[in-house]
Formats: C-alpha cells, structure tokens, sequence
C-alpha cells in the first residue's frame, strides 16, 4: 500500500491529504447503515482517511460512528484510523451555545476528541463571536484542531484583528473553475491548510466536458476527476471527493500514482472563471 505523507497544520497535528465527503442528504438520504459502512470500509482499504461530514449533514454523523464502531468491533480497523472534519451550521452559530453541538457531535460520532471542527459558514455578526467560543473548546482538548469553511481572505483578515488563535485549516470550493489564488497565496502565507469541497462539481457538464481536461487524461491516462483532484493535491490543498462505488474510490486513490507537469498546472489554472457549484449568496444570507 502506498505511503502517503499528511499535511501538517500549524499546531503539529497531520491531516490527511484526500477526504471523502459523506453529506447524507438530497438524493443521498435514503442510504442504509450496511450501505454506509462498506463506504467507510472501501475508503479504509483505499488507503484514504479523512472522513468530512457536518452537523447539517442528515444521518451522516451518526452513521459514521455507527459505521466505526462496527469495523472496529469486526477487527477490521482501529478507532483512531480516520481523520473526521465535522461543522458547526448555521442554525447553530445564530442559536450560539455551539459547545452543545460539539458534545453532540462528539457523542454521536462516539469519539472523546474530534479531529477538527469548522464553522460551516462565515456567517455574518455571529461567525467572530462564535470563533472565540471555538477557540476555548479547543483550548478544553475536546478537538485537535478548528477551522472555518466558505471564507474568503476579506472573513480570515477580520478575524486576525480579534482573534488568539487564526484557523488551522479553511475548507471551500477550490477546482480549476474556481481557483482562488488569493487565498491560496493568503493561507499559504499564515500557514493555514486548506481543503477543497466539491473538488469535482458533482461532474456537471462544465466538468466532464472540458476539452482541456479531457486532453490531459488522454495524456496521463487518467479520468477528468483524477485529474481534477490531482490539480488540487499539487496545489498542496487537500480535495474532497463523493464517490460510494468502490471502483470509484479506487479510482480516486490512485491520484497518487501520477504528477502532473508544471506546464499543464498552469494549463489547468486558466481554466478559471470564479464558478462556484454551490453559491454563496444561496448558502448563507448577507455573505
């Protein structure tokens, strides 16, 4: 199996470099416990750990722990096996008791420390109020480490100005659509790592029909999602991927099989126009 090397947030702790997303709602929120496991079971054997789930996220906390404690119980894996990203949503950040969430989180997941939890959203007049209340959760031990996902340079630089400990981690949507070097060069500057959801757009046309995208699989003999996810990890951002079909996350672990040249990086960057699959504006009010 092959060895591949974490990334080191800015307190020590290693975080994978591939995540599988596991949002259990839409057309997702009629799966079934054994179907969920063997999900959990085939990215095990795939060689990829990082788990990213949320509180919004349907039954997917709780089929995780549920999920976990089987395998572990079967002797297939040990607890402390998978990295898990979990968030604190909206909802809650207005209601603002977010430690309660936490606890909940940690309960139904069944674990005593989450990996990192993230505030899902900035969301306005109450995201830098809540990050302080992260910052003493974290502080308490309950997680290794807290972020923030959705933000843009403009959230992070306000929160500089009040807050003790900056996010080791900001999660978005980062594909070659939607390059967001700005943030790149920002977090790479404040030694904060970033990770990509909705790395592949769910494979929309605009995706899977790129004549640039295609060519390069041609090319590396790779699929336009390989491609994709691979353009992220040389970016030294960590991608989030769907996929629950097992020669799909087999596909999706051989990313590390390949590298792309410097040529065709920047050939991919162009592909950028600022598109975003899940907007903004529609994912939280007054952003």
């Amino acid at each position: 199996m092959q060895v591949i090397e974490d990334i080191k947030l800015a307190n020590g702790v290693e975080m994978p470099r591939l995540f599988q997303g596991l949002p259990l709602i839409m057309g997702l929120k009629d799966i079934n416990l054994n179907q969920f496991k063997q999900i959990i079971e085939n990215s095990y054997n795939a060689n990829i750990k990082g788990l990213d789930t949320s509180h919004d996220y349907g039954k997917s906390e709780s089929f995780i722990g549920k999920s976990i404690k089987m395998l572990v119980n079967e002797g297939l894996i040990e607890h402390d096996d998978f990295f898990i990203t979990s968030k604190i949503g909206n909802a809650q950040q207005y209601e603002g008791n977010i430690e309660n969430y936490v606890d909940t989180s940690l309960k139904t997941l069944g674990l005593e420390q989450l990996d990192l939890m993230l505030l899902h959203w900035p969301v306005p007049d109450h995201y830098i109020e809540n990050w302080k209340k992260l910052e003493k959760i974290y502080r308490k031990g309950k997680v290794k480490a807290i972020g923030i996902a959705n933000a843009r340079v403009r959230h992070l630089k306000a929160m500089e100005d009040v807050a003790e400990i900056m996010p080791h981690v900001v999660q978005t949507e980062i594909h070659p659509f939607n390059v967001c070097e700005d943030l790149q060069e920002y977090c790479k500057s404040k030694h904060i790592a970033l990770q990509a959801c909705s790395s592949l757009c769910l494979m929309i046309t605009l995706v899977k029909e790129n004549p640039i995208l295609l060519q390069l699989g041609v090319k590396y003999n790779k699929s336009v999602a390989q491609i994709m996810l691979r353009w992220n990890i040389q970016c030294g951002i960590a991608p989030i991927f769907r996929a629950f079909k097992t020669h799909h996350i087999q596909e999706i672990s051989e990313i590390f099989s390949f590298e792309i040249t410097k040529e065709d990086m920047n050939l991919i960057s162009t592909l950028n126009q600022n598109f975003r699959y899940h907007p903004e504006s529609s994912n939280c009010a007054g952003f």
